[in-house]
């Protein structure tokens, strides 16, 4: 029981406390025949000429269909941990796709900003009249404004 994870184990003593048995734990073996077809056993596969596909701890003093049962539920209790975490980790990886996007945005939006901003700082540098120089000046504000808010 130790191998399995703490869901199934929680699950698997409910099933056994509600169903009086004691915490006594048979090996269910999952075997795999060289055709590809699954079958229990309570013996190892090797023995059915066959390979282990999955082995399970059951409470012993139940009826082997009965302990079938309770490896099969072990096994979609598995099954559907393994599916939660596949989902978050999907789940983490679209997330770190939006931030990637994200900070592509801001650093070509940073660029696109100390573009201009280069643009007005020549444009300054060139012969213009003061009214002129006033309105390249304030976009040269605006710009520096923006590209801080943007957190260039």
């Amino acid at each position: 029981m130790q191998s399995m994870p703490s869901a199934v184990r929680v699950a698997l003593c409910g099933v056994m406390l509600s169903l009086g048995v004691s915490a006594q734990a048979d090996q269910l073996y999952r075997c795999r025949s060289y055709g590809g077809g699954l079958f229990w056993s309570q013996t190892h596969c090797q023995q059915h000429g066959a390979l282990i596909d999955r082995i399970e701890s059951v409470p012993s003093g139940l009826s082997p269909d009965r302990q079938i049962r309770v490896a099969e539920q072990g096994i979609a209790q598995s099954v559907r941990t393994a599916s939660r975490a596949d989902a978050m980790t999907r789940a983490e990886q679209k997330a770190l796709q939006r931030e990637a996007r994200a900070h592509e945005r801001r650093r070509l939006r940073c660029d696109k900003l100390q573009f201009e901003l280069e643009q007005q700082y020549s444009r300054s540098r060139q012969k213009l009249t003061a009214f002129q120089q006033q309105r390249v000046s304030e976009r040269q504000q605006r710009l520096r404004e923006e590209r801080d808010q943007a957190g260039c």
